[in-house]
């Protein structure tokens, strides 16, 4: 009779084991899935989904081990079309390529596609190239011009401010021309190694950070001469405002022309350029964060920080439902082997 009651026992408790393992196993899992939904639904530009990128053989890529989703790892060049093969030696050694490394070529086609309002044709002839190297979360943009004398235009900081309004960050883009040009060709090539590696870009950011870097180049040019003035100056402003304004949508405030102005003339002015910058130039600026705010850039930055600060309570809440499954196996563990236990002393 015992030993019966002792049978029952027994496949009482191996059917309620079970029975957690399959409720417990899977609530765990929801929490993984929504929170690998939500950074999908956010993460335009860089990212791409494991299976994307187990598709993309012609880049780099890597595994991030703090995220349950991969976010491409790149080292890959994009080489202007009009290059000789002596300007394409020359410019590969100035960016750095040694050895094996994805390289794409940058054509006319590709400026249309990037840079839609430059007034490019497909048969423009592009020399500026660049390498971009993807870095460790935090890191944050890093620009080097390695060939200064044949990027005539755009500066280290405006294709830094550039990449951030397109979406793109933690990376270090190096710059290089054979023949003295503005550099636009290697802001499109930015966006191609992006897609190329499988990535996704979000042509509205695209468009503004294009706009971005015409009228910070413009502004520059304008006040090069003046005393005080300078192009690291004004680029600081600039990813001031656009910080400050992403704060206040955070906040849940209804940004209004004359907030956008105030919040752009008071980054003039911390950064040393009120008195410097022209009432034209402010309006000029505050046109460009008026376009930010209305294709909800700001509204973009802010989610990214929502999701940074959602991971890490979901990270927190499955963390506490494991010990509390793992704390249940435990107790009822103890309860089995304290019956079992017992009865062999009989």
């Amino acid at each position: 009779m015992k030993k019966n009651i002792r049978k029952k026992q027994m496949i009482l408790a191996t059917l309620l084991v079970s029975s957690q393992v399959l409720v417990a196993a899977p609530l765990a899992f929801a929490e993984e899935s929504t929170s690998s939904e939500g950074r999908s639904a956010i993460s335009q530009t860089i990212e791409t989904s494991s299976s994307a990128a187990s598709e993309t053989a012609s880049s780099e890529t890597a595994t991030s081990t703090s995220d349950s989703k991969e976010k491409l790892q790149i080292n890959a060049v994009a080489i202007g079309n009009a290059l000789t093969k002596e300007q394409e030696n020359y410019t590969l050694d100035q960016l750095g390529i040694k050895g094996e490394t994805p390289i794409y070529t940058t054509s006319g086609s590709d400026l249309m596609k990037y840079i839609p309002d430059g007034g490019f044709t497909k048969d423009w002839a592009v020399y500026s190239s660049v390498r971009m190297q993807t870095l460790d979360s935090g890191e944050g943009i890093t620009v080097d011009i390695a060939t200064p004398k044949n990027i005539t235009r755009i500066t280290a900081a405006q294709y830094q401010n550039a990449a951030l309004t397109a979406g793109i960050t933690d990376a270090k883009l190096t710059v290089a021309s054979a023949v003295p040009i503005d550099g636009s060709g290697a802001l499109a090539g930015v966006y191609k190694i992006v897609e190329e590696s499988g990535g996704i870009i979000n042509q509205d950011r695209v468009s503004v950070a294009q706009d971005e870097m015409d009228v910070l180049s413009t502004i520059t040019e304008e006040n090069k001469d003046k005393e005080g003035y300078s192009d690291e100056a004004l680029n600081a402003a600039q990813e001031q405002a656009k910080t400050e304004l992403a704060a206040q949508t955070a906040d849940g405030s209804e940004l209004t022309q004359s907030d956008i102005q105030a919040t752009v003339e008071k980054a003039l002015k911390d950064n040393g350029l009120e008195g410097i910058v022209t009432s034209d130039q402010v309006t000029e600026l505050t046109t460009l964060m008026s376009d930010m705010k209305d294709k909800n850039i700001f509204e973009d930055f802010v989610k990214e920080l929502d999701l940074s600060e959602a991971r890490k309570q979901i990270e927190e809440k499955s963390k506490g439902l494991w010990e509390n499954v793992k704390n249940f196996f435990s107790g009822l563990w103890s309860s089995i082997t304290g019956v079992f236990g017992g009865n062999s002393n009989e």
